[in-house]
């Protein structure tokens, strides 16, 4: 049997431990009878008040929290929060990806195809329902007349806004793009993006993708070539000496190889490769907001950092961030969180930010 363990805010059951009340520290999870659990590794991602988890080999995909929206993909909206690991619909053979917004949901297939389930409210869905309960498929667009058909291979959601990476390492966009989120000039008439459309036209091919709130960040198959676009109040769109590229993305460049690419509601955290001596290995880099101890800086208050500061963890194994906060695994086998602590986000009892890993 897997062991799962959750914490943090749950007011719509989205940690699956069997109620709505916030966790402070690690809980283990629950699972519906029918959950078909078996031994492996699985994969987790977590969305704003909704979560998946699916196996290894993609053919099994588990979901918890709010379905208000249809975002879980079971088939039609419900105002019932599912509490447990509870099996839903697989829209192909199996899934490679999942991707969490506010209220909408992208899964990648092993096939490269993009599939949406969720509120479409600002097109975040790429279809034409305003409300998608059941998985659908999303039409790929902006290839040009006589393109090959696309083949892609990672995802990312906004808060409202949609990314997908195909082969090639073109990137395609959709949803909400007041602010410039997705790469490409806002209209005042038409703020949104409702169907999938090229948004890297002019940007060398691209290896990672990420989404904040409101801005989206990308990293060159060179994995230190970074581009940011749309919102900037806390300075997360990096350097002040960004230099502007094209649409409305800004370029500038990582002090070592990316491995991994993360992006909260207003900053982003970078888990870089080591240097060419083999020295600081599994060290994060972020940048943005800052005033719940986001980036684990060592000024507590400050609103935001412009520049990518070190964060004071070695030998990082994997990274994530949530709105506010972040979570390490080091190669060790520890768990490290920082941040918002409001809900027990960071996994401490006091409820208080903490500024340190």
């Amino acid at each position: 049997m897997v062991a799962v363990l959750a914490f943090g805010s749950n007011s719509s059951g989205q940690l699956a431990i069997g109620t709505m009340e916030d966790a402070h520290r690690p809980v283990a999870c629950m699972f519906a009878e029918d959950a078909g659990v078996i031994a492996g590794t699985w994969h987790v991602c977590g969305g704003g008040n909704h979560a998946f988890m699916w196996s290894q080999d993609g053919t099994r995909l588990l979901a918890s929290g709010s379905a208000r929206d249809g975002e879980l993909g079971m088939g039609s909206a419900s105002s019932t929060p599912v509490t447990a690991w509870t099996p839903t619909e697989l829209p192909a053979a199996s899934v490679r990806q999942i991707a969490c917004g506010w209220n909408h949901t992208l899964l990648l297939d092993s096939h490269g195809s993009v599939w949406a389930a969720g509120s479409n409210s600002f097109g975040q869905l790429g279809v034409q329902p305003m409300h998608a309960g059941a998985w659908t498929h999303v039409p790929p667009g902006g290839g040009g007349e006589g393109s090959q058909p696309l083949e892609f291979a990672a995802v990312a959601c906004g808060m409202r806004h949609s990314l997908a990476l195909d082969r090639d390492g073109a990137v395609f966009g959709w949803g909400a793009n007041r602010v410039g989120q997705l790469g490409i000039p806002p209209s005042r008439e038409c703020p949104n993006v409702p169907a999938m459309a090229r948004v890297s036209a002019g940007l060398p091919p691209i290896a990672m993708i990420a989404c904040g709130r409101s801005h989206s960040v990308l990293v060159a198959r060179d994995l230190t070539t970074v581009f940011v676009a749309g919102q900037d109040t806390y300075a997360q769109c990096g350097p002040s000496e960004c230099t502007p590229v094209t649409g409305t993305w800004r370029t500038f460049q990582l002090p070592r190889p990316a491995r991994k690419l993360c992006a909260g509601w207003e900053f982003c955290a970078v888990l870089l490769a080591p240097a060419e001596d083999g020295s600081a290995d599994g060290r994060i880099v972020a940048w943005g907001r800052s005033d719940h101890g986001q980036l684990a800086h060592p000024t507590p208050g400050r609103r935001y950092c412009r520049e990518p500061a070190e964060v004071p963890l070695a030998d990082v194994r994997d990274l994530a961030c949530g709105s506010n906060h972040c979570v390490a695994l080091t190669r060790s086998g520890a768990v490290y969180a920082w941040g918002w602590n409001e809900h027990g986000n960071a996994g401490d009892p006091s409820l208080s930010s903490t500024c340190s890993p």
